[in-house]
């Protein structure tokens, strides 16, 4: 295609919309570019040129020797600063990363999908109901699903049946005797004794676990039971006793104390070892130990006399063997046989220690009454002392006014004395809120006034 013969507006039109390939073959992706850039706003600069020639003082004619083939040649120029900034631009968007193809995009509750259109539109599932929530939960066996009903009966039904393979589920279920069966279940199941604290009374539960939960001495019934000392927790009874019970010597070296340890090692044995330690105070309460677990008050006797270890060796063992004549021992201070005979009342819950405690040594039989009266509830106790009427009194008031939360009321009969013997009727109609208790004193006065003490008592009560 020839371009030469037309003015420089044709010429450059035509390289616009047929490309450098009409001139040099180059890729016409460059001009696809530029065309779409604005061919108007180009061919607008190219006719400002060549008004611009027509001028007198722009153009040149040929005697000047110019030609309108400069102006050709500045068009050209242009136009090629064009083109290598369009051929940089493209270049430079090839190596742009490509926005990857927008897919669906899914949200909680509602659902956006993008139409491919560049619009978006929701889509909102269907609400799920009670009976929905209820259909999941038990097909699902889902807490969560009964756990968003709000019907309490739906959901009560849904954790009952969720119930038979989930603890969170018997939680939840408020029916008392019917979650505190599930609960036991569920114990008794997986052996976890822990549950049982979640029953209204886990006691039951507890001892279906625990043969030995309750006893007195429950470290000592699980060694016991499983044989093994260890149970015990390092109690030095309980390995002491252990030890004994299954004449295992080598539980005693299990024990903290090492004078304790040889006497437990006497015991099981029957040979004594506590003669080989070197302190007295050591070898007294060794042999104490010793006596007290191979249950022979002999052995107190190898302890020092007038001993404080002796008095507690035959104490312990009078009252094992409920016989306060034990307490005798031609070694034995005055003083330890009267504290001998206190111990073993107290300990063994026998009255007659203290009426062993000769008259004349008051302050110990006062001592020994009013201990075992306050201890076990029984003023009767105070009659022990038999020189001392203002001793007894006090006797009688410390066990029935201080110390009435023990009182039974079945010792009031065997008070000596009239007015405490009464005052002990009227502590006792109070402590069991039971005024028919009034009825066992014989006069009428002290009666009417046990009623009125009484009532005066109920109506204080109820304020």
């Amino acid at each position: 295609m020839a371009i030469w013969g037309a003015s420089i507006r044709q010429r450059i039109a035509i390289l616009v919309y047929f490309g450098p390939a009409s001139l040099s073959g180059s890729i016409p992706l460059i001009w696809i570019s530029f065309r779409t850039w604005g061919v108007a706003e180009f061919l607008n600069l190219v006719q400002s040129y060549e008004d611009m020639a027509k001028q007198d003082k722009y153009s040149f004619n040929a005697e000047a020797g110019g030609s309108n083939t400069t102006l050709l040649i500045g068009g050209l120029l242009v136009l090629i600063i064009l083109v290598g900034g369009a051929l940089l631009y493209v270049l430079g968007n090839r190596f742009l990363p490509v926005a990857p193809p927008v897919n669906q995009t899914i949200v909680t509750g509602n659902q956006t999908t993008n139409n491919g259109n560049g619009t978006n539109s929701t889509i909102t599932p269907p609400v799920c109901d009670d009976n929905c929530h209820y259909q999941l939960g038990i097909q699902n066996k889902d807490l969560s699903a009964c756990l968003q009903m709000a019907n309490e009966t739906l959901r009560q039904s849904c954790f009952s049946i969720l119930s038979n393979e989930s603890l969170d589920a018997c939680k939840l279920i408020t029916d008392q005797p019917k979650r505190d069966g599930c609960l036991l279940s569920f114990a008794l199941a997986e052996k976890d004794i822990s549950i049982c604290n979640q029953l209204k009374n886990g006691t039951a539960c507890k001892k279906a676990l625990d043969s030995c939960y309750g006893v007195n001495s429950p470290e000592f019934c699980r060694a016991m039971r499983d044989g093994n000392a260890s149970e015990c927790n390092s109690d030095t009874a309980c390995l002491l006793n252990y030890s004994v019970a299954k004449k295992d010597a080598t539980s005693c070296s299990l024990i903290q104390n090492d004078v304790v340890v040889q006497g437990c090692f006497s015991a099981v044995s029957g040979s004594d070892r506590c003669s080989n330690l070197l302190a007295t105070s050591q070898k007294d309460y060794c042999y104490e130990v010793y006596a007290i677990y191979s249950n022979n008050y002999l052995i107190c006797t190898e302890i020092s006399d007038s001993n404080m270890y002796m008095t507690d060796c035959l104490s312990q063992l009078a009252a094992k063997a409920h016989d306060p004549k034990v307490c005798k021992n031609d070694g034995m201070s005055l003083d330890n046989l009267w504290a001998c005979y206190i111990n073993y009342s107290l300990m063994s819950g026998d009255i007659s220690g203290c009426y062993m405690i000769d008259d004349l040594a008051t302050t110990n039989k006062y001592k020994c009454a009013s201990s075992f009266a306050q201890l076990y509830g029984d003023p009767s106790a105070c009659n022990a002392i038999n020189e001392n009427l203002g001793q007894r009194s006090t006797c009688y008031q410390g066990a029935i006014t201080y110390y009435a939360q023990n009182l039974n009321w079945v010792n009031c009969a065997n008070v000596s004395i009239f007015n405490w013997k009464n005052q002990c009727y009227v502590a006792s109609a109070k402590k069991f809120n039971d005024v028919s208790l009034c009825n066992y004193i014989d006069a009428d006065f002290a009666r009417t006034s046990c009623v009125d003490s009484y009532n005066l008592f109920a109506a204080n009560q109820t304020k």
